[in-house]
């Protein structure tokens, strides 16, 4: 079943300012090797009084933090993480945001400083038995940098160790997570704005959403298990925003491609030179691709990212498993 809402014009920002990790205490440069390091400083500018240099640390266990090649790769210069650092996140709030999701917020040391765009995530380096760890990336739904916190809304859609440690998260708890990562963000120059994903795309999607530059124009396809898990974006400067949702109730399953492919092959896309964000089972990113491809779209005009694989686990850094 589809169910359609439209919003008006409101508003939103989202601050943030820029953060540099030292590895040696020392030096000034871009981020350190991170592999044999146990302190790590944050440096943000305009800090506090109470700072004195401006500077704050906070120390890393690696007794419960595996060194890795993930951890070499933070703030290299040319790398993949290169405008990524550590966080050292504690959870202050955390509870059920609705019957498929849990909401999750968390605070760090210099976490003010953190500079992502909507749509990018913080990759959660979940401890598992014998010191080490597995990555799970999840999705930033909110940063507020006056409060000091990062808002992480979770789909709980399959069993695994980090929708394990995030269904039984309380307040006090530590973890430790790389980000900002992602890739896909809003391009502001599109015409128009097409959002497509399942429930593990939505935190990204609204957040985007919110995030949207005044007078645009936009359209959101969403799937979630029922009209329970609906969430409404909190604000969006749009002109046009259509919400399209599909309720699954009971006549699919999750990773079922037919209910977006469905959808994406009706929609009335608006004129102009669009983007499209797709954001869901590894198939189902696929087959929109495809189907939007068949519409006469261009590769450059779709955004894709696959969260996850039916019926296999992520891997342990934290993207699909690969089919074999």
């Amino acid at each position: 079943m589809e169910r359609r809402r439209s919003f008006p014009e409101t508003g939103t920002s989202f601050p943030a300012v820029r953060v540099v990790a030292r590895g040696d205490g020392t030096t000034s440069g871009p981020f350190a090797r991170l592999q044999n390091l146990a302190r790590v400083r944050v440096v943000v500018g305009d800090p506090p009084r109470d700072w004195g240099t401006g500077r704050q640390e906070f120390l890393v266990n690696q007794q419960h933090m595996a060194t890795d090649r993930l951890l070499d790769m933070v703030g290299r210069p040319g790398g993949p993480l290169a405008d990524a650092a550590l966080w050292h996140l504690e959870v202050i709030e955390a509870g059920a945001l609705s019957p498929s999701f849990r909401r999750v917020v968390v605070t760090a040391p210099g976490i003010e400083g953190l500079q992502c765009a909507p749509g990018q995530d913080l990759m959660l380096r979940v401890p598992l038995a014998g010191d080490k760890v597995v990555n799970r990336r999840y999705t930033i739904r909110n940063f507020d940098a006056a409060e000091r916190k990062v808002v992480v809304d979770v789909s709980l859609h399959g069993k695994g160790p980090g929708t394990d440690w995030i269904s039984a998260a309380g307040t006090g708890d530590r973890i430790d997570a790389i980000g900002p990562r992602g890739k896909i963000t809003l391009r502001s120059d599109a015409d128009w704005h097409l959002f497509v994903g399942d429930e593990t795309g939505m935190p990204g999607t609204l957040a985007m959403i919110e995030a949207l530059p005044a007078g645009s124009t936009a359209i959101a396809l969403l799937e979630v298990d029922g009209p329970a898990d609906e969430q409404e974006p909190e604000a969006s400067r749009a002109d046009r925003l259509n919400l399209h949702w599909l309720d699954r109730s009971g006549r699919s399953v999750p990773g079922d491609p037919d209910p977006l492919l469905e959808a994406v092959a009706g929609v009335d896309l608006p004129t102009g030179v669009g983007h499209v964000y797709v954001a869901a089972e590894a198939g189902v990113v696929r087959g929109v691709t495809r189907t939007l491809t068949e519409r006469g779209l261009q590769p450059d005009q779709i955004s894709g990212k696959a969260y996850w694989r039916r019926g296999l686990p992520n891997a342990e850094h934290g993207e699909p498993t690969k089919e074999s």
